[in-house]
Formats: structure tokens, sequence, C-alpha cells
């Protein structure tokens, strides 16, 4: 096949997948409101472009944030605008990997197709937000670095010296804004160079790799730094200093991910610390994911199973029908159980087998294989490992931000491999199957903290949430919150408190929080707050006019955390041991110290709804105060 002909293979499967992948993503995008993940992650974005002195930099999001927040410069006010921004994330995410296994893969309709059910596992899942944040960015930009380094290993596309430097240089900037928006990244920074090394080891001496190797690495590194240089000016530009700008790094490496903290405060309560949590995440889909070799062996072993047979294609249609009615009865019986959303077997088994197929493969194959596809598949098995690092959660969903390369190489390899002992094009089609199955079931179900999506049929109307369709108490409860505080004088840049996870009302309103953390759960962030504002404030006209708290009802519940204190105080939990620090990372306490400061500071239940209670500060009758506004210059 001539190089023209290669190039419109290649366009032509591209702007399908383009198509296929706007097709799958845009009904997403009106679909649902969480006022707690997605709320916190689109407050922080917010904040960083608009009020960046009153945002949160301490916490391992916060680079995530920056980054997202110059989204809001586009002009962009609604939830709506902003979740476009996700949405092109994913397809240059999606046409990224697309473009990079072009380089070792010739059939570029197999690479799409492969990339469509990668896609669905990777997003369509009941912790994905639908916005950009620090699960999902930097995943998208260590697959743009990856595809810069990788296509000088692709024989297939010889560039010139000049070009293969700047391909090098575009990919360490590009690595510097991924370890910007999560430092764990740097991981693969670190990679990057094992690689480098494996090939100036492996390859003959009379290889161009010998001489390029580094060359290569200096343009890697120099990139690196232009982009870190980059980084510092927009700091700069959005206004911090240096000396700021070092103290909060320290602080931020330094920080580390509070439920893991409050894991390792209760491991009664079946939490585990980050390398235990890890390690269990890993045995558990190996263990479920060797199902899917098991299988192979089976279809391989079993004479009548035989590829092409009737009876073989028979059994292979019912097993996949099979498998999709199992997945959609677990999805059904969860959502029904309100068990969230930890189906773990299944998940584990889209995660886990992909593994040890890419394993298997290697581990028969590696002294056949050519430098280049060692090199790939030892950067599909870094990016899946470290792109799920420094997630908030310690469950085996967190992995599917790192299965854009294991996933589609494991399908791709799956359908032209033999072997003696496992058949793996049957494992290649209960995963590609399983995936977009598990998928479309997970969306109609169980979108994010919210009811089945044919129960969202009610569009919002306020200007920050129009385009959105929640459910009808969802939305009645907050539109009439938002109508009742327009009404009573609140405006944009006024100070506001909303609790406990809340963190959404902050961007709808386009308010500022009273405390630095936009999602009040974490103790430490509430007690450190308190403390420093009554310290620093004469009651009351540095304190918020309005406090919104959300109240928990089982049909229109806004908050993750609305109902946790009613929990816990009936399990023993005394606000005393709250209080003196015996359970310092408790989302409880946080409730509790912040009712606490409504009482003693006399603030007075003006509306309530449904869902949400409405407080008000009292104020000299002889001399009303107007609400609290943030000003730059005070901070």
């Amino acid at each position: 096949m001539n190089s023209s002909s290669l190039n419109s293979s290649f366009l032509r499967n591209g702007a399908l997948l383009l198509l296929a992948s706007l097709a799958l993503l845009t009904p997403l995008l009106f679909f649902g409101l969480d006022y707690t993940d997605t709320g916190y992650s689109t407050a922080m974005a917010w904040l960083q472009a608009k009020h960046p002195a009153a945002a949160l930099w301490d916490f391992n999001n916060f680079g995530s944030a920056f980054l997202a927040g110059f989204w809001f410069f586009t002009g962009a006010e609604s939830l709506l605008a902003y979740r476009l921004q996700w949405e092109l994330m994913i397809v240059a995410t999606t046409l990224a990997c697309y473009w990079l296994l072009s380089f070792f893969y010739g059939n570029h309709r197999a690479i799409a197709l492969t990339l469509v059910p990668t896609m669905i596992l990777a997003v369509f899942n009941s912790e994905e937000g639908l916005v950009a944040e620090y699960h999902n960015l930097p995943p998208f930009l260590c697959a743009v670095s990856a595809a810069l380094f990788l296509r000088y290993f692709s024989r297939q596309h010889p560039d010139s010296p000049t070009k293969t430097s700047l391909l090098m240089l575009g990919s360490g900037i590009t690595a510097a804004f991924m370890v910007f928006a999560r430092l764990p990244m740097l991981l693969w920074c670190a990679a990057v160079y094992a690689l480098l090394v494996f090939v100036y080891l492996r390859a003959n001496k009379e290889s161009a790799y010998k001489q390029d190797i580094i060359s290569i690495a200096g343009f890697l590194m120099a990139g690196f730094l232009l982009g870190c240089g980059v980084c510092v000016g927009l700091l700069y530009a959005r206004g911090f200093t240096l000396n700021g700008i070092i103290a909060a790094s320290i602080k931020s490496m330094n920080a580390v991910n509070t439920f893991h903290e409050y894991a390792n405060a209760h491991p009664e309560l079946g939490y585990y610390p980050l390398l235990k949590s890890t390690a269990i995440r890993y045995a558990k889909i190996l263990g479920v994911g060797s199902a899917g070799i098991v299988l192979a062996f089976v279809w391989r072993k079993v004479p009548f199973l035989a590829l092409g047979s009737r009876l073989g294609n028979a059994v292979r249609i019912v097993l996949l029908a099979g498998f999709s009615v199992l997945i959609f009865a677990v999805v059904v019986v969860l959502a029904d159980k309100s068990l969230g959303f930890h189906y773990g077997p299944i998940t584990s088994l889209l995660l886990g087998a992909p593994l040890l197929v890419l394993g298997y493969i290697a581990l028969t194959e590696w002294r056949e294989m050519a430098l280049e596809k060692q090199v790939l598949f030892g950067a599909a098995f870094a990016f899946f490992v470290l792109a799920s690092l420094g997630g908030s959660g310690v469950w085996v969903s967190n992995f599917r931000h790192g299965v854009w390369l294991v996933f589609p190489i494991a399908l791709l390899e799956a359908g032209r491999f033999t072997s003696k002992w496992l058949e793996l094009r049957i494992v290649r089609d209960v995963l590609a199957v399983g995936a977009i199955v598990l998928g479309i079931a997970l969306r109609i179900q169980m979108p994010y903290r919210e009811q089945p999506t044919y129960r969202l049929n009610t569009w919002f109307q306020y200007p920050s949430l129009r385009g959105i369709a929640s459910s009808e108490g969802r939305t009645r409860n907050a539109e009439e919150l938002l109508k009742e505080l327009q009404e009573r004088g609140l405006q944009e840049n006024d100070t506001l408190q909303a609790y406990p996870s809340m963190a959404m009302l902050y961007f709808v309103t386009k308010t500022i929080p009273w405390y630095k953390h936009p999602w009040i759960g974490q103790m430490w962030t509430v007690r450190k707050d308190l403390l420093q504002h009554e310290q620093s404030c004469a009651f009351p006209d540095k304190f918020p006019r309005f406090v919104v708290r959300a109240k928990f009802d089982p049909n229109t519940s806004v908050s993750l955390d609305a109902n946790r204190p009613t929990i816990r105080f009936e399990a023993g939990y005394t606000p005393e041991k709250f209080f003196y620090g015996e359970y310092k990372y408790c989302h409880d306490c946080a409730t509790y110290l912040d009712s606490l400061f409504l009482v003693q500071k006399q603030y007075a239940v003006v509306w309530e709804n449904q869902g949400f209670v409405l407080f008000e500060r009292p104020s000299d009758p002889k001399n009303p105060l107007p609400n609290a506004r943030y000003h730059l210059s005070a901070k």
C-alpha cells in the first residue's frame, strides 16, 4: 500500500472516530447535576480563573484546576459550556491515542474500532463528573506527550532530525504541564528516561538509536524545563509571587490525600492506606482478570469451540449475549439496592484481563519482538500504572483513567496472536462487548449521584444551569433556592457559605467560599478556617450574610454528606471527640463545627424547602450591613 493510500485510510478512519466520539459524548453533557465532586472541581477551576487569591492551593488537584480554569476566559459561564471543555479533552485524548497507535499498527480501521470501547470504558462510568479535573486531565496530557515521544520509535514514519527534535521538545513541554496538573505524574517522566536507557542497552551498536539517544534525552529535558518555566509564568500572570510559589509548592508536595489519612486513622472501617489499598486493587483486577485467561484456555482446548466452526460461533454469540444481560442485571440491582458505583467484579475483569493478555504476549514473543514494539508495550504498562496515581479514592475504578493504551493494544494484539495454549480472540470479544455494554448500562441507570437518566426530565432555567436536566425534585429545590437568594440580594462576588460538600453552589451563583476550601467536608479545613476567621474578623460584617445547609432526602439529595452527621452520631462519634481531634478527618466533625458556628453567631433560619435550609446572619437594626464582599486586596 502506497503512502497516499495510507494517509487516506488514516484520515478517513480518524474522521469516523471523531464523529463517533462526538456522537457518544455529546448527549452526556445535558444530564445530571452533582453538587459534590463535580461541584468541587468546577468551583476550584472557576476560582482559579476569576479569583485566584481566594482559591485553595495546598491540595493535590490545584494544578489541574488552574489549567482547566483558563477555559473560562473563552466566555464560558454555564455548567454546560464548561462541560464542553471535558468533551473536547476526551475527544483529543482519543485522537492522540489513534495517532500514536497508527505508528505501530497499519490497520487504521481496527485501531479506530478498538478506541471506541476504550473511550467508553474510560469515561462512561459513575465516577466521571463530566468536567476536566485531576483524574482525567493528566492522562490526556500524558497521551499527547507519549504520542510525540513514541513517534520516533516507528519505522513506518521516519522523520528528519529537526522534526524529531521538535517532537521531543513538544513532548517535554507537555510532560511539564502534566506534572503541574498532578505531581505523581513526574514518575511518567522517569519511566520515559528508563525506556531510553532500555533502548540504548538493547539496540545494536550500528543502530541510529545509539547515536540519537543523548540528543533525544536532551531535547526532552529542555522541553520539560521550558514547560516548567511557562507554568511558573502563568502563575506569575495570575498574581502569585516567587516566594508564594515556592512555599505553596512545598506545601503541595507534602500534602497527602485526606482520604488516605482518614484511612490510616480508621482501619476498622475497611479503609486502607495508599500502598496497601493499591496492592489490594491490583490483586483484585488481576485475580478477576484471570477469568479471561481461563476462558481463552478453554476455547483453545475444546475442539468444538474452534474459531470459524458453526457451533463455536453459536456458543460465542450466546456467551456474549449472556455476558451483556449479566452486566445490565448487576447494574440495575446495584442501583435498586443503593449500593453506589462499586460494581467491582465486572470492572476488574475489563481492567485485569487486558493487562494479562499483554503480559502473556510479551512473555511469549519478547525475544522475537521488535525493539519498537517492546518500547510501546513498556509505555502502555507505565501509562496504566501511573495515570491512576494521586486519585482521591482507593477503588478499582481509578484504574480506568489508565486504559487508553493497554486496552486498545490488547484488542489489537489479541486479534492476530496465535498460541497452542490460548485463544485470545474470544477475550477480545468479551472485553469489547463488556466495555460498551457496561458503559451504556451505567449511563442509563446510574449517572453520577443522580437518579436514572430516564428520570432526569426537568430542565433548569437558572442561567448557570440552563441546558442541564435533572430530576423534578432536585431541579425544583435548586431553582427555589436560587430564586430566593436572588430576591434577598445575593450578588456575584458576594461571600457565601454552603455545606456540607455542596461546592457547585459557588460556581452556579458566582460567589466566593467563606472558607478557603469550597468543599466543607474535611475536618482540618473547617477547624483551621474557623480559627483564622474568628481571630481576624470583627463580627458580624466580615462573616457571610447567607449560609446554605443541604438537607438529605433520598429523592432530592444534592449533597454526598448531608446525611452523615445523623449516622455518625448514632454510631457514638461525639462532638467532643470531633473537636479535640480524635476523628479529625471525619466529615461529620466539619458539619458539626459549622453548625456550632451558626448557633454561636446567632444565624437565623429565614427560608427552607425540601432540599435546603437558608440561614442569614444577624445585623444591627440601626445600621443594616450589606453582603460581605470579596476583595483581592484583603487576601
